[in-house]
């Protein structure tokens, strides 16, 4: 992978615009108009051989005018001519270049190969380009903003780097940022990707000593090494990275995949599982990116996820409630301790929920809302409190909330519980209030759900580096699950699946595959009754929906019967050569343990309920390979909805068979396109894969 020196691309001293022009129809007054705003104090050259004078400064007629060494080029002229002006301005010893004309990849074939030819070009001259199609960027530290839209009216530098594939969400980060007063470190467009890439600018700002926390919108990984290089870059320098990216279609869905795994990886689940796995906050929409950010920037660590919220109105109370409960929100009930602190310090009528309504009095006896925002910052389930203290709104207007601030600061430092003041919808900021805001050192969110969003962004953030993809060699079955593997393609009969699934350990329950009836009713004999007869073929994956599967049989007679009637049933499936699988039936609760490889983002695990509700709701996936402990964590995260429970069911058991399939799937990624226990019988006893699929693909 190529290394990029980005500082003359991002911070440049002196900028030619090749194309410039003082025409309403040109980009190019916008950029010039933008630098000016940001204040650029660099050498700036306009490129133009129609013109003598632009901006009232002298133009050159081409880049072979330019003096050696100027930092960036930013191209706006049209795309069949831009290639060329890419050639022209590496011979010049320009450093870098923004293209910023459209009608490249996103207009067709033809664009398709001009991009094609400006990438060859820019690599044959290690020439940095960001672009084509492209708005360009504001970097608030060093001043500088080579951007082709309307400027924020009020910059603040700061330390949040916006990082995005639309340049609008970008415009609408950088546009709130100077409505609330919230300082950023550069907003940027990587528009094509042709040469520079989503994942470049996440290493840049890895190692970018201004860059304190990323937010970028993702809405297509075009190389999913470099973004993921980035994302880890960002994560090992202890940066947050939060990342809106919204519904698309990865390649396992787009796949026929025959286990009820591949009908629970949707568009994003693989995608989302591969994010995070790199350290990535996922969020739903910019705004709560944006209020995300606000946050982070003041938060990184809380005590433990509960949230409790002291609010000035029941409506309020319950809207956040709701907005918290949509974003999966802890709002533990409060201690009995906790209660009795607020019996002192709030009116006998007020309740005791959580959230708490301090009532619009609050704002008037303010030491009544100071105690009891300490009475929740003393409560050992509560890691951060959301309060409603608000700017000013009218000039020379006192503010009632200062004393509830100071208190707030103080019990953050003598408890470590978080503050956040939380407003029920936007509010518009005026100086007075931007000041306000910045002086009392707590963050300020806007909306409930945006708040409440943020918040989850927060809580995520406690488990980024737990939830990490794990390195592990390869396991001791991996070579005897390859020659299973060897030559074989579609769907596997259940035998050589469970094979698999026993030679990284997972437990099945005693069995014999037979070739005929007769031999049916021996095999019972031997496992144990009651037994389970079911016909084996790859051509019957689901074979329960077919008729080849026959439960509870407590003799050898009814063996041979139901042996004789699979195998009848899987050669109208259209089996070739069946067989006979005798299990010895176990009972417990039924789960579902699948894994999915996808050829992008490799191998994720999947637990849900099994048996019938297996492809209903949504499914949670968590990327492979597991470390026992990350197993164990994903398993207490799914085992209330799965039915299970650590009194009734041995949640380590499925914890060891989480781990060996995401092992499993890691190991055989490039053989194996899905593999799944389902149902997995969970007793308190142990957990024992009672049925397997699995599905090969081609050797690569």
């Amino acid at each position: 992978m190529t290394r990029w020196n980005l500082r003359p691309l991002l911070a440049p001293r002196s900028i030619a615009v090749i194309g410039a022009s003082e025409s309403a129809d040109s980009w190019a007054p916008e950029i010039y108009r933008s630098l000016r705003h940001l204040g650029f104090g660099g050498d700036l050259f306009p490129v133009n051989p129609k013109y003598e004078e632009v901006w009232g400064l002298p133009c050159r007629a081409s880049a072979a005018e330019l003096p050696l060494g100027v930092d960036l080029a930013v191209i706006v002229v049209p795309a069949r001519v831009a290639v060329r002006m890419v050639d022209e301005c590496a011979a010049a010893g320009v450093r870098s270049a923004m293209v910023v004309s459209s009608g490249f990849a996103e207009a067709g074939p033809e664009g398709v190969h001009l991009q094609e030819r400006l990438r060859e070009a820019a690599l044959r001259h290690r020439l940095p380009v960001l672009g084509p199609n492209v708005e360009g960027f504001v970097n608030y530290v060093d001043r500088v903003a080579p951007y082709g839209t309307t400027p924020p009216p009020r910059p603040v530098a700061g330390g949040i780097s916006v990082i995005s594939q639309s340049g609008t969400v970008a415009w609408t980060m950088n546009q709130m940022a100077s409505d609330r007063g919230v300082g950023l470190r550069i907003i940027l467009g990587v528009g094509n990707e042709a040469v520079l890439g989503l994942g470049d600018m996440l290493a840049w700002a890895a190692t970018d000593p201004h860059t304190t926390l990323v937010a970028t919108y993702l809405e297509t990984l075009r190389d999913v090494g470099r973004i993921g290089g980035g994302l880890d870059a960002l994560r090992e320098a202890g940066k947050p990275v939060l990342v809106c990216a919204p519904a698309g279609r990865s390649e396992a869905a787009r796949r026929s995949i025959v286990a009820h795994t591949g009908a629970l990886a949707g568009n994003t689940t693989l995608r989302d599982s591969w994010l995070r796995a790199h350290g990535a906050i996922l969020v739903p929409d910019p705004v709560t990116m944006f209020e995300a950010a606000v946050l982070l920037t003041h938060h990184r660590r809380l005590r433990t996820a509960g949230v409790a919220a002291a609010l000035q109105s029941g409506g309020a109370c319950t809207l956040f409630a709701e907005a918290a409960g949509a974003a999966g929100l802890v709002l533990p009930e409060f201690s009995k301790e906790t209660r009795a602190e607020l019996r002192r310090a709030l009116p006998p009528f007020a309740s005791q929920n959580n959230p708490l309504d301090v009532t619009g009095q609050a704002a008037v006896e303010t030491g009544m809302y100071c105690a009891a925002i300490e009475a929740l910052a003393g409560d050992p389930n509560v890691g951060l409190v959301a309060f409603d203290a608000f700017p000013p709104r009218l000039e020379g207007e006192g503010v009632w909330a200062e004393p509830v601030l100071a208190k707030a600061r103080e019990l953050q430092r003598r408890t470590g519980v978080a503050f956040a003041s939380v407003a029920m919808s936007p509010i518009a900021y005026d100086d007075a209030a931007r000041s306000f805001v910045a002086r009392s050192g707590l963050p300020f969110l806007q909306g409930h759900h945006a708040a409440a969003g943020a918040i989850r962004a927060l809580v995520e953030l406690q488990e980024v580096s737990r939830a990490s993809a794990v390195r592990l060699p390869p396991h001791p079955g991996r070579a005897r699950a390859l020659r299973l593997l060897r030559g074989l393609e579609g769907p596997l009969d259940e035998s050589r699946a469970a094979a698999i699934l026993e030679l990284y350990g997972v437990p099945r329950p005693k069995e014999r595959v037979v070739d005929s009836p007769e031999a049916a009713g021996a095999a019972a004999r031997a496992v144990g009754f009651p037994v389970a007869v079911k016909a084996l073929a790859p051509e019957l994956p689901h074979k329960a929906r077919l008729g080849g599967v026959r439960l509870g049989l407590a003799a050898a007679l009814d063996a041979e019967v139901a042996a004789a009637e699979v195998l009848e049933a899987a050669t109208r499936a259209g089996a070739r050569r069946p067989r006979v699988l005798v299990q010895r039936m176990v009972s417990g609760a039924e789960v579902l343990v699948g894994a999915v490889v996808d050829p992008r983002f490799g191998a994720a695990v999947t637990m849900r309920a099994g048996g019938a509700m297996a492809e209903a709701g949504e499914a949670s996936f968590v990327a492979a390979p597991l470390s026992r402990r990350q197993a164990m964590r994903f398993v207490e995260s799914q085992a209330r909805r799965c039915g299970l429970g650590p009194e009734s069911h041995d949640l380590r058991a499925v914890a060891r068979v989480v781990e060996a399939l995401a092992r499993a799937a890691h190991d055989l990624r490039g053989r194996l396109a899905s593999l799944e226990a389902n149902p997995l019988i969970v007793s308190a006893r142990g957990a024992v894969a009672v049925d397997a699929l699995a599905e090969a693909r081609p050797a690569s």
